[in-house]
């Protein structure tokens, strides 16, 4: 009998399965606008993962113009929380670059334009040597981090919810005394200071 672990990750390598045949049959625009939507998506994951769990989350973090709503925003969290080293950051950035540059220029651009395929050569998680076609590093760096991305969900643990921390009424109640003794030490420093001066 299967077990729910081995289910997700037969689940997890069918899917990227599909995603790697779907990069090859993409136009090169295609596979820079899916492949980075791909990892979008995979960091967004990661971070549910490794944040607290509540209802809103989506709407307060993920959603229009909320904090975490953009790829490069996910980047940055995810190399701060410490799921993604520097280095990655660094690919991932290079990958959403690219990913720009076909999102947002109407005329024809293809993984040998000289800029993309100078970034893609330069591309850290690529297994390819620098010889090998762009797209070949792109693919291959973009497989490479998605795997990392979704090993380190596997081992995130969300953060338990902080418990109610309000203070007690008595707590409240010693507060304000405090704050009041406070007021008054203060009101008398002040009056013996003018006094002094006059």
């Amino acid at each position: 009998m299967t077990t729910t672990v081995e289910q997700f990750l037969e689940k997890q390598r069918s899917e990227f399965m599909a995603f790697r045949q779907t990069l090859t049959k993409e136009s090169d625009r295609g596979c820079a606008l899916f492949a980075a939507a791909y990892l979008d998506k995979a960091l967004s994951d990661l971070l549910y993962l490794s944040l607290v769990a509540d209802k809103r989350i989506e709407k307060d973090l993920f959603e229009g113009t909320a904090p975490l709503s953009s790829f490069s925003a996910r980047i940055k969290l995810a190399f701060y929380l410490g799921k993604i080293s520097k280095e990655c950051r660094a690919d991932l950035d290079t990958i959403r670059g690219i990913r720009n540059d076909f999102a947002h220029h109407a005329e024809p651009i293809s993984f040998e334009d000289q800029s993309i395929a100078d970034r893609c050569r330069n591309l850290q998680f690529s297994y390819h040597d620098r010889a090998n076609r762009p797209r070949g590093h792109f693919t291959a760096a973009v497989s490479r981090i998605l795997a990392i991305l979704q090993a380190t969900g596997l081992k995130s643990e969300a953060p338990p919810t902080k418990p109610d921390d309000r203070p007690t009424a008595k707590e409240k109640e010693a507060g304000r005394l405090q704050a009041e003794q406070a007021v008054q030490e203060l009101a008398k420093k002040l009056q013996e200071k003018s006094n002094g001066d006059a």
